[in-house]
């Protein structure tokens, strides 16, 4: 319609269109049907409100709180359309970013909507809307910080006032209907106002701790609502209160029949008693001896004869018994010794609760939630017992048992007899659910601590036994809770336990996605990594599993004349490899052995692909493969024995290379060539590798085959392969495969190209170290033929590319050191000319790559002008130069322009001196935004070796340049580029090469100026540059210090005004910022 054309016609000012939608909205002569709801969606819109306008703002507000809106009903704005105008405030207000200013007219709104008769009336049916408004307006109240919040209501305190509205709404059992809105609610008005909430804490804990919780929403609400609670006690000091009033509260809650259906997750969360652990930890001791008094005596009280409802309160009673014993901190240095006293007597008191309660419960049928419970408890009763035994604070233990049997815990535990904990033991086998079984495995491992702490001996019968018993038990235990164990249990186990715990391992990994995120994320632990016996295991284990699904892959034959028995080499071989009696050979035989097949297998595969055909892809079970590369990504090979290493290493090859052909198998050839060979390339020496591993036909295999990874990661792979090549003796003998692959080839594809380029930067990096007896046999075999290649690629090529500028420019640079075959020297060099043109327009490029590749280039062509003289062309330097100017800061290198600047001679240096010197001026003149670049070029100038001449023409154009830079320091806003003149500055005073003269260490004083009140990270960007300045000038350039002792201390009296000017406390900085603010203010005192 017309109306909400011209309210949305861009061609109108806004101004103009929010003064239509104001009067429209107030007129009462205007025949639109609801054109209120017109205006209230068009202002409600995101391309408005994003503006952040203060003024649709304004109209919003204005037209919310009209006379005119009061008087209207709900046929002229339907509920709904209200609705949705609250939904968008509590959006704007929980959103962060929002200005102050606009808050405070939200708050407005909100306030004048809620007092609205008829959406009061639709809120009675809508409670969840209500309480989104209500949350978002309390928590603004509280963003806000309004220290005096006690409204008079008709003569209410505000106080009263919420105690009431909450009591109301949810603390009723027949109205409350427990939502994720309640319980933010709730949240709010704890944070607002805790001392208007906490003496009716309990009523209103009550009905909600005993209400089902059925979504995750609702759980996750709960959980940041009982941290509330916590948090509220913890501040107002009163957490000993809580915990007495909780126990009595709960007991009375569980005499309800209906409590029974509820889960006792639902009632306190594991996520609560990690926070009540920690509240524990803060608490004085005084009031932790009142709490673990009230414990013990609650304890006490039910666990003689319980039934359905008391099994319940003990098991919720117990996890907080244990959660505190878990949290105090009594062992500390500052608990006076009485206080310590105090608690061994109140240890020996729960030591003999905790007796009766074990007799009472091996009295009655076996309950598992009840005999967790008292497991729990004991356990952390052993922990705190030991730490107090450890430190010389309790009597030391007996530990001597005549029953050496693993399930007697009586050493420790010593208020039940030997018959006792293996009855409990006995009853956990045979009838408890698995955490149940985890926290028996726990008792066991606590005991095995102690023997190898306290004992004599480490490797004692009894502890022998222990590590039987679990893993003997493994099977039914959790492995993420089993594995932190290992290092404990890893030196009492033999080969075989080993072998049992990790194929353990490996198939719970395999069998279940959420378990095997949690162990491998376990694997990955310091501790774990540590154990050497197990991670070999793992290694060989993973490895046996990959290969047993390689034997199991069918493969699809390419010529139909292909014989079977190649078709099958690959299972044939995998079948074979016994890496079980590898790992249980102790001479290395064995292991010796499979690896030599792998060598054979991976050999014959790259010499003649073809007979082997390709993998049948419906066979492959790609998922558990994927698993098992997972756990080798995560295992620490690197640190192996070379053996291992190997065995993984050419495993990893052999699997990559049969599954090539798979389509889906991109990220398996991601993970073996691209993490784990890459990997152990890199970090090992791997000597023996090429005593199993062909490297010539293997580059031959990858030559024929884009793997798919990344270029960077697979140039570093044939990097890491022809570098290690040519450290055997025979490593040149070794690429004939690879050099008679690529010259058979009529065009050489970019993947060859690649590597022909790569093997020709290390014959021109590190020729000199190779080991290679005859220079005859490196130049016949490799280098003529990759000359000739590469030449022809030249040719064939329309124009130069960048590929190929970078293989010709190492080509050239091998043929420029050496001084025979004038012949073949001349039939590169013809192409000079051509390249130096493709040179000149990548220096130009947006891309870093062709940046860098142009610029060594064009590096190599002034290095050796003398010997190149007949081909190059004209004016080289200063059409390079031209071109290098016009680079951005994006693909600027101060490498790239040093090795420039090196290779000019004096006269050159001094005009392309002259040229920076005046491209600077121009640029600070007209307050370019170049000056970045610029000052990369002067760090450039800084750093680059000059003979005396050249460094005379340097320091010159120095002192000139900072004549320039000055102009910027004292007029900051003429340019904004402060910043990287500081940098500038700091580059000098370092490189004490660059000899300062008096105006360049006045340019270092000038740019330290007093900060007027700013962004704090403006602040800390510009401030903390500025000290690094001064600092360098004291550390590299001490002298001048001493000699302008009076300037340096100025600047360091502006830099410290500067500080507490920026950090002054009415600023309200956030916690972030005043840790960035307390860091400058550290710098400083350095």
């Amino acid at each position: 319609m017309e109306f909400v054309k011209r309210l949305n016609d861009e061609g109108e000012p806004l101004a103009k269109r929010l003064c239509l939608a104001r009067n429209a909205f107030q007129s009462t002569y205007l025949p639109i049907q609801r054109k209120e709801e017109l205006v209230f969606g068009w202002l409600c819109s995101n391309e408005n409100l994003d503006r952040s306008s203060k003024e649709v703002w304004a109209t919003l507000q204005l037209c919310i709180c009209s006379r005119h809106m009061k008087l209207l009903t709900p046929a002229d704005v339907r509920p709904e359309v209200l609705c949705t105008v609250v939904k968008m405030l509590c959006k704007y207000l929980k959103q962060k970013g929002t200005p102050s200013e606009v808050r405070d007219v939200i708050l407005e709104c909100v306030v004048q909507i809620l007092g609205d008769i008829h959406f009061q009336q639709r809120l009675k049916k809508h409670l969840e809307e209500y309480l989104a408004l209500f949350i978002a307006a309390i928590t603004l109240v509280e963003e806000l910080n309004i220290g005096d919040l006690d409204p008079d209501l008709k003569g209410i305190n505000f106080s009263f006032w919420l105690q009431t509205l909450i009591l109301s709404q949810f603390c009723e059992p027949p109205k409350l209907r427990l939502s994720v809105e309640c319980l933010e609610t709730l949240s709010a008005v704890i944070r607002l106002n805790p001392l208007a909430i906490e003496p009716k804490m309990f009523e209103i804990l009550r009905p909600i701790m005993m209400a089902k919780k059925n979504t995750p929403e609702v759980r996750w609400a709960y959980l940041s609502f009982l941290h509330c609670v916590l948090e509220m006690f913890t501040r107002l000091s009163r957490t000993q209160k809580f915990v007495t009033k909780l126990f009595p509260m709960l007991k009375n809650c569980m005499q309800e029949k209906e409590v029974l259906d509820i889960p006792l997750e639902d009632i306190l969360p594991a996520q609560f008693y990690k926070e009540f652990r920690s509240v524990m930890a803060a608490l004085p001791s005084t009031q932790l001896i009142s709490i673990m008094k009230g414990l013990t005596y609650h304890l006490n009280l039910e666990i003689e004869e319980y039934d359905v409802v008391s099994k319940m309160y003990i098991q919720v009673m117990g996890s907080i018994l244990s959660s505190f014993l878990c949290g105090i901190r009594v062992a500390s240095g500052t608990v006076p010794v009485d206080i310590v006293g105090k608690f061994v007597n109140l240890m020996t008191e729960l030591k003999e609760t905790l007796a009766r309660f074990a007799a009472a419960t091996l009295c009655q049928e076996y309950d598992d939630g009840i005999m967790l419970c008292l497991l729990d408890v004991c356990y952390s009763w052993g922990e705190l017992h030991v730490l107090l035994v450890h430190y010389n604070l309790q009597q030391s233990l007996d530990l001597s048992q005549l029953d050496t049997s693993a399930t007697n815990l009586a050493g420790l535990h010593n208020y039940l007899s030997s018959d006792q904990w293996n009855l409990i033991a006995q009853r956990v086998n045979n009838f408890g659910k698995t955490a149940c079984k985890d926290k028996m495995n726990s008792l066991l491992i606590q005991k095995l601590q102690v023997l190898q702490l306290m004992s004599e001996s480490r490797t004692s019968p009894e502890q022998f036994n222990v590590a039987r018993y679990l893993v003997s038990g493994l099977n039914q235990t959790c492995s993420v809770k089993f594995l932190p164990s290992m290092p404990v249990l890893s030196s009492l186990l033999s080969k075989d336990q080993l072998l049992h715990v990790a194929k353990h391992l490996v198939q719970e990994i395999v069998a279940d996605k959420d378990v095997c995120k949690q162990v491998i994320e376990a694997l990955k632990h310091e501790d774990i990594q540590e154990e050497r016996s197990l991670m070999e295991t793992m290694i060989f284990i993973t490895l046996e599993r990959i290969a047993s699904l390689i034997s199991k892959t069918k493969r699809r034959a390419k010529n139909p004349n292909t014989t079977g028995t190649s078709l099958r080499s690959f299972q044939v071989c995998f079948r074979n490899l016994n890496l079980e009696s590898a790992f249980l050979d102790e001479t290395n035989k064995e292991i010796i052995l499979v690896l030599e097949k792998l060598g054979i297998l991976v050999n014959k595969f790259c010499d003649k692909e073809d007979e082997f055909g390709s993998v049948n892809e419906n066979n492959v079970d790609m998922t558990s493969l994927i698993c098992y590369l997972n756990i080798l990504k995560v295992l620490p090979i690197t640190y192996m024995t070379e053996n291992i290493q190997l065995l993984v290493c050419l495993s990893a090859i052999a699997v990559g290379v049969y599954m090539q052909t798979v389509e889906a198998g991109s990220e398996v050839i991601q993970t073996l060539f691209g993490d784990l060979l890459l990997n152990l390339l890199e970090q090992t020496s791997l000597l023996n590798l090429h005593s199993f591993l062909h490297i010539g036909w293997f580059m031959k295999w990858l030559a024929s085959h884009d793997l798919g990874l990344e270029k960077e990661r697979s140039d570093r792979l044939y990097t890491c392969l022809l570098s290690s090549n040519f450290k055997q003796k025979d490593g040149v003998v070794k690429l004939k495969p690879l050099i008679h692959h690529l010259s058979v080839k009529d065009n050489c594809s970019v993947l060859q190209l690649r590597i022909i380029s790569i093997l020709l930067m290390i014959l021109s990096k590190e020729g000199k170290r190779h080991s290679i007896k005859d220079d005859q046999d490196l130049k016949k075999l490799v280098v003529n033929p990759l000359s000739k290649l590469v030449l022809s690629a030249v040719r064939k090529g329309d124009t130069p590319t960048s590929e190929t500028l970078d293989t010709y420019t190492l080509l050239l640079q091998i043929w420029l050191r050496r001084k025979k075959n004038l012949k073949m020297f001349g039939k590169v060099t013809v192409y000079v000319s051509n390249f130096f043109d493709c040179a000149l327009a990548g220096l130009g490029d947006e891309t870093e790559s062709k940046v860098g590749g142009s610029a060594m280039f064009v590096s190599l062509l002034l290095k050796h002008r003398s010997r190149l003289s007949s081909c190059l062309p004209p004016n080289i330097v200063e059409r390079a130069w031209t071109k290098l100017m016009t680079c951005s800061s994006d693909t600027f290198s101060q490498q790239r322009c040093r090795l420039f600047l090196e290779a000019t001679n004096t006269k050159e240096f001094q005009e392309i001196m002259e040229s920076l010197l005046d491209e600077t001026r121009k640029t600070v003149s007209a307050g370019d935004s170049r000056l970045e670049t610029l000052v990369e070029w002067w760090k450039s100038v800084a750093c680059c070796d000059t003979c005396p001449e050249k460094a005379e023409v340097r320091k010159s154009a120095m002192g000139a340049m900072c004549l320039v830079m000055l102009r910027v320091v004292k007029e900051p806003a003429l340019l904004g580029g402060i910043i990287a003149v500081l940098g500038l500055e700091q580059e000098l005073i370092k490189n004490t090469q660059v000899q300062l003269e008096p105006l360049m260490v006045d340019l270092c004083m000038e740019s330290v100026f007093p900060m007027e009140l700013c962004d704090v990270a403006e602040f800390i960007r510009l401030w903390s540059s500025m000290v690094q300045v001064t600092r360098y000038l004291l550390t590299y350039r001490s002298v001048w210090v001493l000699d302008r002792l009076p300037s340096f201390l100025a600047c360091y009296r502006q830099l410290v005004s500067s500080l507490a000017v920026n950090s002054v406390v009415t600023r309200g900085l956030s916690p972030k910022e005043v840790d960035e603010i307390a860091a400058c203010a550290l710098a400083l005192s350095k």
